[in-house]
C-alpha cells in the first residue's frame, strides 16, 4: 500500500536532503583527513614518529612481524609469544664463541703515551648537559621514564641521578635493570617468514644513557688528545663522515689515474660485526689504550652480565645472556667498537685500508703484477686479523672493483688470461669476481669513474618517493609541500653530493627534474615557469645547492672541523683573503684523466671557493659564513639547465664569476 506522503515532490526533497547530508559527511571527512595530514606534516621535525606512523598507513609495504617459520619443523607460527622466542633464538645465535680456541688478542702491546685515564669527575651540570642531548621523542626500555618527562624534570632529578652514578662509578656496580636490552624486530627484506630477515633494534634505559654520555665524552677527549684513533676510521667520530671517507678514497683513485695507474679495491663484509665483539679481547685492548682503575672496572661491568629480551606485540621472550658484542642501543657501544677494530690496519704494509665502522675496503695502486701480490698479502693479513679477533667475515660477499685506464682495459680485453693473473682469493680459495658497480657507503661507484649510473639510480629512487608523497598527502599548499619536499625528497638527491656533483648537462637536468616536477604540483604555481617557481618559493636550484655544500665543506676543512685528507692547500692573500691552491696535474695525464681532474672535488670546490670575496672567505664562525655565503650567492642568477637548454653559461658560480671578472684564482 503506497504511503500517502510519498509524493514525487517529497521524494525529490528527500533525495536532495540525502545528497546534501552525504556532501556534508564527505566534507567533514575530508576536513578531518586534512587536519590530520597538516598535523602529521607539522610534526615532521618535532615528532617524526607521529609523522611516519601516519604516513606508513598509506604505504603499500606493511612491516608487521611474521608469521615466522620454524626451520626445524617447517611450521608457521602466528602466536606473538612463539615468534618472540624464535627471534630471540635467532639473535642469540649470532654471538661469537668466547671459548673459541683460535682467537688471540692481536694488540699485545700497550699504546705508548705519557697519559692515561683511570677516573672521571662529573657534577650536576654534566648530568643536565647529558639529559639535554637526549631527543625528546627517543624511545626507551620497558617501564622507563619517557624522554620528555626526563627532560622536563631534569633539574629536580639531577641531584638524585648524580648520587646514583657517583655510587655506581665508585663501587663498579650497575643495577641489572640498566643492563637489560629490549629488542624490537624490524623487517628488512626477503622472505618475511624467515627470522633472519628481521633487524634487531635495541632499546635501553635513558637513565644509564645519561651517564654513558659523560663516560663517552671523557674517553673520546682522552683518545683524541693522545691521537690514539686510527686516521683510517671515519665512523662515529666528530668531523668525520661517509662523505669525508669517500672524498679521501676518490682522491686516491684520481691520483693513480692521473699517473696512468689503475687501482684495485676489495670491499670486505663482516658478519654481524657489532654482535661478534669478544668481551675478553675488547677489555684487553681497552687496558692497552691506558684506560684503567675505576673507569676500566665500570666499563667491564657495563659489558658483562647483560641480558636481552625480544618484544613482539607486547609479548616478551625469555631473557637470555648477551655473551658477546658491544651493547647496541647504547651510547658507549660505538666507541667501544672503534677501540676493538682500531688496530686492524697496524700491519697493513702495502695498501690503503679505510673503514666506516665495520664497512672496510682495501685499495692498492696497480702498476705491475707484483702490486697484485702485495694487495693479496694485505688481504690475507686482514682475514687473519679477523680470525684472531673472533670476528667472522662473509668472504662470499667480498666485492672487487678495478679502476682501469683505457689502455689497461683494452689490454685486459685483448688478453683473456690477464684476468686469471691479476686476481685475488679468499681464505677458502675462492677467486673474487670483478664488479662493474659497487655500492660504497650509499654511493654507487663505477669502474670507469662515471657518476651517471649513481645519478640515474638516485633519481629513480627520488621519483618513487616523490610519487609516494604526492599520493599520500592531498594538501598542495606552499608551506606543506615545500616542507614535504625538503624532508622526504630532496635529501635523496643530495646525499654526499660534493663527491659526485655532476658536470654533464644531462645528469644536471635529470637531478633538477625532481624539484622541477614536484614544484609544479604546488597550488597556484602550475602555470609559472621553473625559475619563477623557485623565486616564489625562495628555493635554490639543486645545482646551486650542491655548489653551496661544496663551498661549506671547504670552509670546514680550512677551520679543522673536517679532516684535510685530500691535502687541500690554502694561501692567505692580503687583498683576496683565504684562497685554495689548486693541486698540480702531471704532464703524463691523458685527456680523459684531465677531465676527471677538472671535475674532482679538490679542483671544482677549490675553484668555487676562490670565487668568494674576502668578506666571505675570512668569516671565522660557520653560522656567519653561511649567512655571508647566502647573500653572495643571491647576487648571481640561478638558471639551472632545463629541457631545451642552449645557454653557454652552465649556471655554475665559476662561470658567473668569470663573466663578472671576479676574484683571481690562486694557482
Amino acid at each position: 500500500m503506497k504511503h500517502s506522503n510519498c509524493t514525487p515532490e517529497s521524494i525529490v526533497k528527500l533525495e536532495n536532503e540525502l545528497a546534501f547530508l552525504a556532501f556534508e559527511i564527505q566534507t567533514s571527512i575530508s576536513n578531518e583527513l586534512r587536519e590530520r595530514e597538516v598535523k602529521a606534516v607539522e610534526s615532521m621535525k618535532k615528532n617524526p614518529k607521529y609523522f611516519f606512523s601516519y604516513a606508513k598507513r598509506f604505504s603499500k609495504l606493511k612491516s608487521n612481524i611474521g608469521p615466522l617459520r620454524n626451520k626445524d619443523t617447517g611450521q608457521l607460527h602466528y602466536n606473538p609469544q612463539q615468534m618472540a622466542d624464535m627471534l630471540q633464538k635467532q639473535y642469540s645465535s649470532v654471538f661469537s664463541d668466547p671459548n673459541n680456541p683460535e682467537k688471540r688478542n692481536t694488540m699485545t702491546h700497550t699504546v705508548h703515551s705519557s697519559d692515561s685515564i683511570s677516573t672521571i669527575d662529573f657534577d650536576e651540570k654534566d648530568i643536565i648537559g647529558a639529559i639535554d642531548e637526549i631527543s625528546p621523542d627517543s624511545a626507551t626500555s620497558d617501564g622507563e621514564i619517557p624522554a620528555r618527562i626526563l627532560k622536563a624534570c631534569k633539574k629536580p632529578l639531577a641531584q638524585a641521578l648524580l648520587i646514583l652514578w657517583k655510587f655506581s662509578f665508585d663501587t663498579g656496580v650497575i643495577p641489572m635493570t640498566y643492563k637489560e636490552q629490549f629488542i624490537t624486530p624490524v623487517y628488512k627484506k626477503g622472505n618475511k617468514t624467515d627470522p633472519a630477515n628481521y633487524r634487531p633494534i635495541s632499546l635501553t634505559s635513558h637513565i644509564i644513557k645519561i651517564f654513558e654520555r659523560i663516560v663517552r665524552k671523557n674517553i673520546v677527549a682522552y683518545l683524541e688528545k693522545n691521537n690514539m684513533f686510527s686516521p683510517k676510521q671515519h665512523g662515529f667520530r666528530k668531523g668525520r663522515s661517509c662523505l669525508t671517507q669517500l672524498l679521501q678514497h676518490m682522491d686516491y683513485l684520481l691520483e693513480n689515474f692521473l699517473d696512468n695507474s689503475e687501482t684495485d679495491v676489495i670491499y670486505l663484509d663482516y658478519a654481524k660485526a657489532f654482535d661478534k665483539v669478544d668481551h675478553s679481547i675488547l677489555l684487553e685492548k681497552i687496558k692497552a689504550y691506558g684506560i684503567s682503575g675505576k673507569l676500566f672496572e665500570w666499563i667491564k661491568q657495563f659489558l658483562c652480565g647483560r641480558t636481552q629480551t625480544v618484544v613482539v606485540d607486547g609479548k616478551k621472550s625469555i631473557f637470555l645472556p648477551v655473551i658477546s658484542g658491544v651493547p647496541q642501543g647504547t651510547v658507549l657501544g660505538p666507541i667501544l667498537f672503534l677501540l676493538y677494530v682500531n688496530d686492524m690496519d697496524k700491519d697493513i704494509k702495502h695498501s690503503k685500508i679505510n673503514s666506516f665502522a665495520d664497512d672496510t675496503r682495501i685499495s692498492k695502486r696497480i702498476s705491475t703484477m707484483d702490486d697484485c701480490s702485495l694487495l693479496q698479502e694485505d688481504l690475507e693479513y686482514v682475514m687473519e686479523w679477523s680470525k684472531d679477533n673472533n670476528m667472522m667475515l662473509h668472504e662470499e660477499k667480498f666485492e672487487l672493483l678495478s679502476y682501469r685506464t683505457p689502455a689497461s682495459k683494452a689490454t685486459a680485453e685483448a688478453l683473456p688470461f690477464m684476468g686469471a693473473v691479476n686476481s685475488y682469493t679468499t681464505s677458502s680459495g675462492t677467486t673474487l669476481d670483478r664488479s662493474t658497480i659497487v655500492r660504497d657507503l650509499g654511493v654507487n661507484m663505477s669502474e670507469d669513474l662515471s657518476w651517471s649510473p649513481h645519478i640515474n639510480m638516485m633519481v629513480d629512487q627520488a621519483r618513487q618517493i616523490a610519487s609516494w608523497v604526492l599520493g599520500v598527502f592531498k594538501e598542495r599548499s606552499k608551506p606543506l609541500m615545500v616542507q614535504l619536499f625538503k624532508s622526504l625528497v630532496r635529501s635523496r638527491v643530495e646525499y654526499c653530493c660534493p663527491l659526485w656533483n655532476p658536470a654533464k648537462i644531462a645528469d644536471i637536468q635529470a637531478i633538477e627534474s625532481i624539484q622541477r616536477h614536484f614544484t609544479r604540483r604546488i597550488s597556484g604555481l602550475k602555470n609559472l615557469n621553473y625559475l619563477d617557481r623557485l623565486k616564489e618559493l625562495k628555493l635554490l636550484s639543486l645545482q646551486r645547492r650542491r655548489e653551496r655544500y661544496m663551498i661549506i665543506h671547504v670552509w670546514k676543512i680550512l677551520h679543522g672541523i673536517c679532516p684535510n685528507d685530500i691535502n687541500m692547500v690554502f694561501k692567505e692573500n692580503p687583498r683576496l683573503g683565504n684562497k685554495v691552491v689548486l693541486p698540480p696535474i702531471t704532464s703524463r695525464a691523458t685527456s680523459l684523466a684531465k677531465t676527471f681532474y677538472d671535475n674532482s672535488f679538490a679542483v671544482k670546490a677549490g675553484k668555487l671557493w676562490n670565487t668568494l670575496p674576502r668578506d666571505v672567505n675570512t668569516q671565522k664562525t660557520l653560522e656567519c659564513f653561511k649567512i655571508k655565503l647566502g647573500s653572495y650567492m643571491e647576487s648571481f642568477p640561478d638558471n639551472p639547465p632545463t629541457p631545451g637548454y642552449t645557454a653557454s653559461n652552465h649556471n655554475s658560480l665559476i662561470d658567473w664569476c668569470s663573466q663578472r671578472g671576479g676574484p683571481q684564482m690562486a694557482r
